[in-house]
């Protein structure tokens, strides 16, 4: 038994590392929200015909493949919203942002809206989604 722990010592010790690792991540990360956008994200809103009056209305088509169209065409001065189709709800991209326009949204399956501000310098902006693996541009014309 004793040349047993003596060959087994390396690997029990490694084990019980590991598992204390994992366990004090468990413990420490237990009840907080690390998803993508959650500091300071928006939850988008489900929007009504009425609410949809007087803007111009652009889908995207989100999945884990990226964004469809990738460049998002926006009239300067137009208001304008944008609508991120979610079409899965078993994805990674569950967030979507351009920080120099203010954009952090949160997002559910379906139907996600962003209001751009029609004050918005023409330029092109950068998007992705919440973890940086995604991007497209949005074009202010």
């Amino acid at each position: 038994m004793n040349s047993w722990f003596k060959k087994a010592w390396p690997f029990l010790t490694l084990g019980v590392a590991v598992i204390a690792l994992l366990g004090g991540f468990f413990v420490y990360f237990m009840g907080k929200d690390v998803s993508p956008g959650s500091g300071n994200a928006v939850t988008a809103k489900v929007e009504t015909p009425e609410d949809l009056k007087g803007y111009e209305v652009i889908n995207v088509n989100v999945s884990n493949d990226g964004f469809e169209p990738n460049v998002i065409e926006v009239k300067s001065g137009v208001p304008t919203k944008i609508n991120f189709i979610l079409t899965r709800s078993v994805t990674h991209v569950k967030s979507v942002a351009a920080e120099k326009l203010g954009m952090d949204l949160y997002m559910q399956k379906g139907d996600n809206y962003y209001t751009v501000d029609q004050n918005v310098a023409p330029g092109e902006y950068e998007l992705h989604c919440g973890m940086y693996m995604i991007y497209g541009t949005i074009k202010v014309i």
